[in-house]
């Protein structure tokens, strides 16, 4: 099993964790986060299979699509608190490339060991986000991004869709802790909201129900025998699921 998948069964048992601690301080060798020999890395191996890699000179840490083929689009998933991005990615990465570029940013405020939370600083994701993009070699980094998060990731995936909206039009937000805000987020080109079968589900049926009103295309998908921070025994047919229909023709 890979290390990926070995940080994804340890992040599902657990939400939260003691101890943690702001990240060092950005040294002088780097630029929004990556190293010097971060950009001439960034655009190897496209080819072969599809495979999720750790970006060369990123930090904290960018988990990155590569491989193929893959579709236009471009993704990105936002881990819980205290959790880790390689595992998820890795967990639907075939489903995600059938619809464009999947990266993951590892968040930014370490719990200790593996994991690692959400700060505030929305705007320095956003950097994080388009930067890796641009270092993959899209032509037009900033144009439309699917934002995909889990649980503290969720909440910051709808700050990013409600801060930049012509830039992340699609949502999938799953286990958030609490409802999205609907009225904030009319921009909106389709959402997905999703919840565990083991766990509450109220809150996020809720929200599709809200966004629907709010005008725009939404709905609810259960996540199959999952419990929280979990994505279930059937990640690639589930996510597979949600992306098809965020991504369907109106």
């Amino acid at each position: 099993m890979s290390l990926g998948c070995n940080v994804l069964e340890r992040q599902q048992r657990r939400e939260v964790a003691p101890g943690a601690q702001a990240p060092g301080p950005r040294t002088a060798s780097s630029v929004n986060g990556f190293e010097d020999r971060g950009a001439s890395a960034a655009r190897r191996d496209t080819s072969g299979p599809i495979r999720i890699e750790a970006l060369e000179g990123a930090s904290p840490p960018m988990f990155v699509m590569r491989g193929g083929p893959r579709g236009p689009g471009r993704l990105v998933f936002l881990h819980g608190m205290c959790g880790h991005g390689l595992g998820y990615a890795q967990s639907f990465q075939f489903s995600a490339a059938r619809f464009g570029t999947l990266i993951a940013p590892q968040a930014d405020v370490s719990c200790g060991g593996d994991g690692a939370k959400w700060s505030q600083d929305i705007e320095r994701l956003h950097e994080r986000i388009i930067d890796t993009f641009r270092m993959l070699g899209e032509a037009d980094p900033t144009a439309e991004i699917t934002i995909i998060g889990m649980s503290q990731g969720a909440t910051r995936a709808e700050a990013l869709a409600r801060q930049w909206p012509a830039i992340y039009t699609r949502l999938i937000s799953m286990a958030a802790p609490q409802a999205v805000r609907a009225r904030e987020l009319t921009a909106l080109k389709a959402a997905v909201t999703m919840a565990g079968e083991l766990e509450r589900q109220d809150l996020m049926k809720a929200s599709a129900g809200a966004l629907t009103q709010a005008g725009v295309p939404a709905t609810y998908l259960p996540l199959p025998e999952a419990t929280h921070g979990s994505l279930g025994k059937t990640p690639e047919r589930t996510m597979r699921e949600a992306l098809t229909w965020i991504y369907r023709e109106p």
